[in-house]
């Protein structure tokens, strides 16, 4: 029997009362419902949804279907009216993966995993911090990006950077509001080697949900990760449709 495990935030009492009876409808269609022994999940909620479960089964190979219930959605594949009819088209096979580079971020000894990007700045209004990448030089500014193909869509791209195709394995290196006018994006095929060279109270955060303090004179490594996330997709995945839709991209007037 095909197990299903099911990833929501639990802190919201409508969206777990959907899970509820999500988990109900999935049994009655002759699904297995057991977060741990999982073949694919079913995610609740928005993105940031998407992101910690992308975090809880890396490693694992297990599949993730998306069910949009708020948020932006764009990581999500379908609606909650559409779980049924989803369901049996994986129970017969008929999906596709669409496998995805993570990102590791190493601070001495610890190790944070993440989808989107990992990100160095400070919380609030405070002075600018200085940065030093191996290889590249200096930068002056409120914080720094380093994003995955998957995360151009996110942070990076409201910070201005650059669009990538989702099966890109380059990484994009973003300042956040950089004290310079020459200062532009980059995107790189190599790890990333960053220093922070002054600032007090920074924080290296894997999509904006773990979190481990920086002090200056430490380095933070940024390297495309072993993990990977795959998502389940029932229907052609058109990236810069999804965009356009989502953020209105190519519209034009």
């Amino acid at each position: 029997m095909t197990t299903v495990g099911i990833i929501y935030k639990k802190e919201d009492r409508l969206i777990a009362a959907t899970a509820a009876q999500v988990a109900r409808d999935v049994k009655a269609l002759g699904f297995k419902v057991d977060l741990k022994k999982a073949d694919f999940i079913v995610t609740l909620g928005g993105d940031g949804t998407i992101l910690r479960a992308a975090r809880l089964v890396a490693g694992d190979n297990i599949p993730i279907l998306g069910v949009h219930l708020g948020g932006v959605g764009f990581l999500s594949e379908i609606e909650l009216a559409e779980l049924s009819t989803a369901l049996k088209s994986v129970k017969s096979g008929r999906y596709k993966l669409d496998v995805r580079s993570m990102l590791e971020a190493r601070l001495g000894s610890k190790k944070l995993l993440a989808l989107n990007d990992v990100v160095l700045a400070k919380s609030g209004i405070s002075r600018v911090i200085k940065f030093e990448i191996s290889g590249i030089g200096r930068y002056t500014a409120d914080g720094l990006i380093v994003a995955s193909a998957t995360g151009s869509t996110a942070y990076n791209l409201a910070a201005g950077g650059p669009l990538l195709s989702p099966n890109s394995k380059s990484l994009i290196v973003s300042a956040i509001c950089p004290h310079s006018l020459s200062n532009r994006s980059l995107v790189l095929d190599g790890p990333v080697e960053i220093t922070l060279k002054r600032g007090d109270g920074v924080s290296v955060t894997a999509d904006g949900q773990q979190l481990l303090p920086i002090k200056a004179g430490q380095k933070i490594a940024v390297s495309r990760s072993e993990c990977k996330t795959s998502f389940i997709r029932l229907k052609d995945y058109g990236f810069f449709a999804r965009v356009g839709k989502t953020f209105g991209f190519g519209a034009g007037n």
